[in-house]
């Protein structure tokens, strides 16, 4: 197991079948980390895997040894085989496999090497159910025709194809030229009368085109002691073995011929998937290929409800298992065809090295990094920092007029507003990380939280559909609540009390299903303790900056209770700690951390603080009233996970704190 999950291999990522069964994991809710094994550093699915790793060919000597020694690096548990090659290969060698600790789903040697040879396929299992179409050898076509026993159209296969790769229509004798000892030739399966398709099909047959329509597809998935746990069928159409149209389908008669197979196929090694494909002519139900594995329609077979590679994980690491979770929703039909992913160039050391090579220069030397909320307290001092830093910053926020004046100094400060996100004049695909710190205050009304958190939600579903790479989400300690004893750490639990307080724990949800669709874009959400410090955007609510506000204006310090306890942070460390954040490794994040001092004061201790500094800086006096009170409060968090990712600690002290809140609020708008 990898951190605390079962850890899924998942072979030949950059396949249709990788891809399928990436996405069948991905939907489970089973405690699952995928890595994927491949060879190419493009390959698709690896980028749907929560970790991605490099094995050699399967026709490399040290294949098994090297396959076996990554397993144990990464603490494998069970290995799904993408290819036909590769489920021979594992199963092979399963005896080695199982010594070492690793479970493959694969079948018995006996049945993938009969499906991979057509041929044999339908010699050998004709006798058990008269419904594989004809086979022909290539020395004894041409003698087959002569004697009319072969009439054309005919196809010839290579023995060992797959995924309609290499198959020739024949439509006379001297079309013989085209085929060799390498090809079975086979009787064609023609829709019977009445498809829909049939007209379609004969069409093309008469065109050479290899029609991959009206087909049936049947996926057989058994237990390891070869008993079926769950079976269904569609109706596909196929593009060069790929099918992109499937409607579910039933038929009494297909599965009463089928299941006359699967005894014959238990006794011969099937083990979990087995995918039969045929179609239904006026002669019967005649079969064509057989394929012990995934497919390529398996994650949409699993978005239908039959996630048969969930069952297969639970069936071979003795989770329990519910045989009823493998039903398919026949209310449903599937389409499918490309999609697009853009990849972070950090996310693939191979591929960054290969553009620096192809270019001779790294083209984006720095990160474009888009901060919500510019004009507020922790936006715009985030915003300066990161200005300083080499970053290209796009400053965001209700008023551009507002942030244009703020930022005129800062040249790589680039500001927007609501409406050009609106007209797309700012385009998320430019954008490398997102700090959100647009959200209203804890003092703000419920509209105004009510519209933030519509405004969080279109902002991080805009940035999934656009595949930012990372956002990181500003949260709030108040999630925690008061009724919780400190240091509260990320394992405590979220009890929020305040609209304020839900709305933030909404966002954390929010941002945690965007990354959950879309394994490109990472994310954290940041639980931060109340921000205080003389910094441009203070809003004077703190009682930090209230108790030095009455201090400057001669005013004597009232305090209710005065024991209930709380935690500072000076907002240039929270602008640090966000830097820092954003120059670790995105895909190390974890969903949310902590941040704050670690250190709680009392209110009598602030109040003391501001005395001292006023007395100390200013030669002011100071007058403190303490009013009983029995409130009891006690607010504090525990920090370590966030100090120990990003290295970092607080620089400004309370006292520091109160300096800088003097300093902004007796000579205001100071740049330190």
């Amino acid at each position: 197991m990898k951190k605390g999950k079962y850890c899924i291999a998942i072979m030949s990522v950059g396949s249709g079948v990788g891809q399928s069964v990436i996405t069948s994991c991905n939907l489970s809710k089973l405690p699952i980390h995928t890595i994927g094994f491949g060879m190419n550093p493009f390959a698709f699915g690896a980028f749907d895997c929560d970790e991605m790793d490099y094995v050699p060919l399967i026709y490399d000597k040290n294949y098994i040894v090297e396959l076996i020694a990554k397993c144990k690096e990464h603490n494998v548990d069970l290995i799904i085989p993408g290819s036909d090659d590769e489920a021979l290969i594992l199963t092979e060698n399963l005896q080695q496999l199982e010594k070492e600790g690793l479970k493959v789903i694969v079948s018995g040697v006996d049945l993938l090497r009969l499906v991979r040879d057509k041929e044999k396929m339908c010699e050998d299992l004709t006798p058990i159910a008269d419904i594989f179409v004809k086979s022909y050898s290539y020395h004894e076509i041409e003698e087959l025709i002569d004697n009319g026993e072969v009439t054309f159209p005919i196809i010839a296969k290579p023995r060992g194809g797959f995924a309609s790769k290499g198959v020739e229509i024949l439509l006379e004798k001297k079309d013989l030229i085209r085929i060799n000892e390498s090809h079975i030739i086979q009787e064609l399966a023609v829709p019977k009368q009445g498809d829909p398709l049939r007209d379609t099909y004969l069409s093309l047959i008469a065109k050479r085109i290899n029609p991959q329509i009206a087909e049936i597809s049947a996926q057989v998935v058994t237990d390891r002691n070869g008993d079926v746990i769950g079976k269904m069928a569609s109706y596909n159409k196929l593009n060069n073995g790929v099918p992109i149209e499937i409607v579910p389908y039933e038929d009494d008669y297909v599965w009463s011929e089928i299941n006359k197979l699967l005894p014959v196929l238990k006794k011969l090694g099937h083990k979990g998937p087995l995918n039969i494909q045929g179609r239904l002519t006026d002669k019967g139900l005649k079969l064509y290929e057989m394929n012990a594995r995934f497919t390529g329609i398996t994650g949409w077979r699993a978005i239908m409800g039959f996630n048969e590679v969930e069952a297969c994980i639970k069936e071979w690491l003795n989770i329990e298992n519910d045989i009823k979770s493998l039903i398919l929703n026949y209310d449903k039909f599937g389409i499918r065809q490309t999609t697009d992913k853009a990849i972070s160039l950090s996310a693939n050391e191979r591929v960054k090295r290969l553009s620096e090579t192809l270019n001779s220069r790294v083209l984006k030397p720095c990160k474009t990094i888009l901060v919500t909320g510019a004009s507020g307290f922790l936006g715009q001092t985030l915003i300066k920092r990161l200005s300083t830093e080499f970053n290209e910053v796009i400053a965001f926020s209700t008023s551009k007029e507002k942030i244009l004046k703020l930022f005129v100094d800062y040249k790589n400060v680039e500001c927007h507003d609501i409406n050009d996100y609106l007209n797309g004049n700012l385009r998320l695909g430019n954008i490398d990380y997102i700090v959100h710190c647009g959200f209203a205050r804890p003092h703000c009304t419920n509209e105004e939280i009510a519209e933030s958190l519509k405004f969080t939600s279109e902002l991080f579903a805009s940035a999934t559909l656009n595949q930012v790479t990372a956002i990181i989400n500003i949260s709030s300690q108040s999630v925690y609540g008061t009724n919780q004893t400190p240091k509260w750490t990320e394992q405590t639990h979220v009890m929020p009390e305040t609209s304020y307080s839900s709305a933030k724990y909404a966002t954390e949800l929010m941002l945690n299903n965007a990354c959950f669709l879309n394994k490109q874009t990472y994310g954290t959400s940041l639980r931060l303790a109340a921000l205080s410090g003389g910094q441009n955007g203070l809003v004077m609510v703190d009682v930090l900056s209230k108790f030095v506000e009455r201090a400057i204006n001669g005013e004597t310090i009232e305090i209710i209770g005065g024991t209930q306890s709380m935690e500072r942070l000076d907002v240039r460390d929270a602008a640090g700690a966000i830097v820092n954040l954003l120059n670790t490794d995105c895909r190390t994040w974890q969903s949310v951390y902590n941040l704050g001092t670690s250190t709680s004061f009392t209110i009598i201790q602030m109040a003391n603080e501001v005395k001292k500094v006023a007395k100390e800086l200013y030669n002011l006096e100071t007058d403190i009233n303490v009013l009983p009170s029995d409130i009891s409060l006690s607010i504090g968090m525990d920090t370590a996970l966030f100090n120990k990712l990003v290295s970092w600690s607080p620089s400004y002290t309370l006292y520091d704190i109160i300096v800088s809140l003097f300093k902004y609020l007796k000579y205001e708008n100071i740049k330190d």
